[in-house]
């Protein structure tokens, strides 16, 4: 039976995911899109990594992490994302990259710092300004092509 207090039975990962969730809603399209691509998908079955955050009582994982960037980035910048890597060992995270479907008339320049900006907000109100240092020091923007999905170099 769940408290209401998260703890170790996944209850903070559920939490999360479910506000997540919450925040802009997706219609239309972009609904449709994300409906098909999720029901083709098997269950995640892996725990996530801990990662490590300014709070002791903060607990939070890379898939949570992952999709609060998705979710923000989506809802602040209008784009959807279509990849999160956080790179790091352990609990420890050393940057992150984050995918993007690109339009022909975009600067994709201005796009990317708006991009790390929001990146870098999320990782400070979840994690903490201290663990997220060097993560906020090496945010990567990579940007795909919107008809022929390859990757821009």
């Amino acid at each position: 039976m769940n408290t209401g207090t998260p703890g170790a039975d996944g209850s903070t990962d559920a939490w999360l995911v479910e506000a997540s969730r919450q925040l802009d809603v997706p219609t239309g399209d972009v609904a449709r899109l994300i409906d098909a691509i999720s029901t083709k998908l098997p269950a995640m079955r892996r725990p996530g990594r801990p990662l490590a955050s300014d709070d002791p009582a903060v607990a939070v994982n890379d898939r949570v992490l992952k999709k609060l960037l998705a979710t923000r980035v989506r809802s602040t910048v209008g784009r959807l994302v279509v990849n999160v890597a956080l790179d790091g060992s352990g609990a420890d995270l050393s940057g992150v990259t984050i995918g993007l479907i690109a339009r022909y008339r975009d600067d994709l320049r201005t796009e990317a710092d708006r991009v790390r900006e929001v990146v870098g907000t999320v990782l400070v109100d979840v994690l903490g300004e201290t663990v997220t240092a060097a993560a906020r020091a090496d945010i990567g923007v990579h940007w795909q092509d919107v008809y022929t999905r390859e990757w821009l170099t």
